[in-house]
């Protein structure tokens, strides 16, 4: 039983596609939530899944681990999301600007998945 929870959530960090149609699927027909409202809660819950998928596929591919760069783009892209909130004369609202990097980095993780996945099939072709 322990193993079929493991390659459950393997299949999960593997092709993250899968958890965000499934946690989509789920919060539409299971919890009654809005399309809308269904994408953001598929967003949140799986953008840490591309996250860890691309690292692992940097890794694969090129031989070289990149969380520290990863984590460097995270406090540049907060530090400019917070000034801009400063610069326009509104608050500062600091979980609205992690909110905004947490979906932008959704659709560029996203980008990456789904490039390296393409470089790691035409690489293991050609080589």
């Amino acid at each position: 039983m322990l193993n079929y929870i493991i390659y459950f959530i393997s299949l999960f960090i593997t092709l993250p596609i899968f958890a965000t149609i499934s946690i989509y699927l789920i919060s539409v027909k299971v919890l009654h939530s809005k399309k809308l409202k269904a994408v953001h809660t598929a967003v949140n819950w799986t953008t840490i899944l591309y996250i860890i998928v691309v690292v692992i596929l940097f890794d694969l591919i090129f031989g070289r681990i990149f969380i520290g760069w990863i984590i460097v783009f995270f406090i540049i892209s907060l530090s400019i999301i917070i000034t801009y909130q400063w610069k326009t004369g509104t608050e500062v609202e600091l979980g609205k600007a992690i909110r905004v990097i947490w979906r932008f980095s959704f659709i560029l993780f996203l980008m990456l998945y789904i490039l390296l996945v393409l470089v790691g099939i035409i690489q293991q072709i050609f080589v």
